[in-house]
């Protein structure tokens, strides 16, 4: 994706200087036109005086080079394009523009402007070899308080904002909003951004004189709208960029902008590498590939004063500063990068295997041997280290358990009372004795019972009883309230481990060593469901804890 260059473009200072008559001068030459129409001729938007009506967009199977003629009614091979017109085998000429089946087109837009907040109206089509339907889409952007909303809901994310308005009117929007920056600040920042869209004008808006810096905030998992985000930039002055690089805590020397402007999401590897304690700027220009970026991502990284944070920033570090003492840079890099190779290679269960090797290391690196250091060394962290910890761990007696750093203060979790009420018990509650004759009650042990798992020291039990995850990554996620985990025990043993959303959905129900539930567990299970009104649909599967 090509970036916003730092290019600005400067100004005659007596035009900043104009007071309100070059603003009313300024404003009046971007006046921008109320409506826009799809052009055929030119493939592009252009202002029109009247509200556009719908076009008849010309469906075309790109692999297949062939078009749906509108006249046969069936699919016809394509002959000739020329100045925006196709020709099909059946001698027919249709106009643009071209679509795929089942797509969107927007033919037109209306736009209106009242004190410093536009409302825009989309027109749309569905479009399709058998329909077309007809669709409005109304945003409002508002250039005092940064804000741009479709219909009730409030915009802040990427993958909300769609490719539109047209390039043009964006164009016009940016014309207009630069116009105020240029009265403000005697300088109209230049765009070049891989952005499109709403997303370019919400980027502008935020940060108009680094839109990578709103782009890289926006992949650290911060809304531009937390007071993360705002504490991360100055927002509108020309210093954006230098504030980034001090929010990470790296020096933005000469070869570190040349690599941002080319590498935009790699500065988030260099950092994160940096902050590791690598210092070999061979090895740290390395870390801008993408895996670096994926694995880093995955954790979301933020940063803010110079501190750096992320799940596993700790163990990792730990691991790095141990190795470092018994080998050279090269060769612990290596083994992070086979890490970050395995983990982005990986499924949700290897992912997470390799988050629980590393949060063990971070517990047991005070009794592990130095070959049994070398050896995770060598292989990096993967499913292999991840059992052979476990392996270790266990073997521990327990006064090496109690001295391991794994063996923290006890954590009670604050639940609310409806997730408390998930606890269940499956089954008849009372039995005939066949002796007596009588009714009596059901031991416990005999029956499913399902608990919510209310301290840390739980889920410890749970995870090495069943061995899975639970006791090592999940205690941060219940924390806070992102996760609640139910267990089953049946003859006093635990036979299921349950991850509940907070909108009481089930995200994952296994049974030991996230085994697939059967028989009369699942029978259980499916009863428990029931009778707690919980959805259980595509629940056999291994996610990671909500972090």
């Amino acid at each position: 994706m090509n970036m916003m260059s730092n290019a600005v473009k400067k100004v005659d200072a007596s035009a900043g200087g104009n007071g309100m008559a070059a603003g009313s001068k300024a404003a009046a030459e971007h006046r921008i036109p109320a409506c826009w129409a799809y052009n055929p001729g030119k493939n592009n938007y252009i202002p029109v005086t009247k509200e556009p009506f719908s076009a008849f967009p010309t469906i075309v199977d790109v692999k297949k080079k062939a078009v749906w003629c509108r006249t046969c009614h069936r699919w016809e091979y394509i002959t000739a394009f020329s100045d925006n017109k196709l020709k099909t085998s059946c001698g027919k000429l249709y106009d643009g523009p071209f679509v795929g089946r089942r797509s969107d087109f927007f033919y037109g837009y209306v736009i209106h402007e009242n004190k410093g907040v536009w409302d825009l109206c989309a027109k749309g089509q569905v479009v399709s070899t058998d329909y077309r339907r007809l669709f409005d889409m109304h945003y409002q952007i508002d250039t005092d308080k940064k804000r741009i909303r479709l219909g009730d809901r409030e915009l802040c994310d990427a993958d909300d904002l769609y490719d539109v308005p047209c390039p043009e009117l964006t164009q016009a929007i940016m014309d207009r909003l630069g116009d105020s920056y240029e009265r403000q600040y005697g300088i109209k920042p230049s765009v070049s951004s891989g952005l499109r869209g709403m997303s370019l004008v919400l980027g502008y808006m935020l940060c108009p004189f680094n839109i990578n810096f709103y782009v890289i905030s926006r992949h650290w998992g911060l809304q531009p709208y937390d007071e993360n985000f705002t504490s991360l930039s100055s927002g509108d002055t020309p210093s954006a960029e230098n504030e980034m690089f001090a929010s990470m805590g790296i020096r933005p020397t000469k070869s570190v902008r040349k690599l941002y402007q080319m590498h935009p999401y790699g500065i988030i590897g260099y950092a994160a590498a940096h902050d590791l304690g690598f210092t070999d700027v061979n090895l740290l220009q390395r870390s801008t590939g993408h895996n670096w970026y994926e694995f880093f991502n995955h954790y979301l990284i933020s940063f803010g004063s110079g501190t750096i944070t992320y799940d596993v920033r700790a163990p990792l570090r730990m691991f790095v500063q141990d190795m470092l003492a018994v080998a050279n840079q090269k060769t612990v890099w290596n083994s992070i990068e086979r890490t970050v190779k395995s983990f982005n290679a990986g499924n949700d269960e290897a992912r997470r295997n390799i988050t629980d090797a590393l949060n063990m290391y971070q517990g047991m690196a005070e009794l592990l041997t130095e070959r049994e250091k070398r050896e995770i060394l060598r292989e990096g962290f993967n499913l292999y280290i991840h059992d052979f910890l476990l392996r270790r761990y266990e073997a521990l007696t327990p006064n090496q358990r109690r001295n391991s750093a794994l063996a923290e203060e006890n954590v009670v979790f604050y639940l609310e009372p409806q997730f408390l009420a998930l606890e269940y018990k499956s089954g008849d509650a009372f039995r005939t004795n066949p002796k007596t004759k009588e009714r009596e009650p059901v031991p416990d042990e005999e029956r499913w019972c399902f608990y919510v798992a209310r301290d840390s020291h739980t889920l410890k039990r749970i995870g090495s009883e069943m061995d899975n995850c639970v006791g090592w990554g999940y205690s941060k996620a219940v924390r806070q309230r992102k996760a609640t985990i139910v267990y089953a025990m049946h003859q006093n043993k635990y036979k299921i481990c349950i991850e509940v959303t907070p909108d009481f959905s089930v995200r994952q129900a296994f049974g030991p060593r996230n085994s697939i539930l059967g028989g009369e567990a699942f029978d259980a299970y499916s009863e428990w469901c029931k009778e707690k009104h919980i959805v259980r649909e595509k629940v056999f599967r291994v996610a990671m804890a909500p972090q």
